[in-house]
């Protein structure tokens, strides 16, 4: 419990269905990507480099493995991003956590999917569990206030590989924005 907080997890035998998986979730708040650490058991993250010069937090970032990406460009680094994240993953045998949201968006928002999310499902042909939570209702997007409340983190059914792109994409915006709305309150 943190601040008069709960956490629940819901779902987490989706995590066993499959061997090796990658993670996509939405994302409302900081407070996620602590979360995950629990049932992830230290995911690799893919993150726009500015955050690896928060203090402390950029230094974390980097100890842990994760994969900086230049966003909106095309850079020396990005050009070989798709073979670093499978790299990194076989090495680690961790999973890989994204965010196909790109940045934290408030609870009831629902932008569409950045099509990078459908890129890395591609490449790496990989089940992937799409992940609904509310934790922008406790922490929410831009705020320094923190609110009591229930929070929940749901593991949804994997997604297979060997769906085109767009498939994918429509597919996964789906599942998490219908258990968000289940969720919410």
């Amino acid at each position: 419990m943190i601040l008069n907080t709960k956490v629940k997890f819901h779902g987490v035998e989706n995590l066993k269905k499959v061997d090796n998986f990658f993670i996509a979730s939405a994302h409302q708040s900081m407070f996620e990507t602590f979360a995950l650490q629990i049932p992830l058991d230290g995911p690799i993250f893919i993150l726009k480099k500015e955050l690896l010069n928060i203090p402390l937090f950029g230094w974390y970032l980097r100890k842990i493995g994760s994969i900086a990406i230049v966003r909106q460009t095309t850079t020396k680094e990005n050009l070989n991003f798709f073979d670093k994240i499978k790299e990194t993953i076989d090495k680690s045998k961790r999973p890989l956590l994204i965010f196909p949201q790109g940045t934290r968006v408030k609870l009831d928002e629902q932008p569409p999917f950045k099509k990078g999310a459908g890129r890395i499902y591609k490449a790496l042909n990989l089940p992937c569990i799409p992940v609904a939570l509310n934790t922008g209702k406790v922490w929410p997007k831009n705020s320094f206030m923190k609110y009591t409340g229930d929070i929940h983190i749901s593991f949804l059914e994997p997604i297979m590989p060997g769906k085109e792109n767009d498939e994918f994409l429509k597919e996964i915006e789906n599942k998490i924005y219908t258990e968000i709305k289940k969720i919410k309150d």
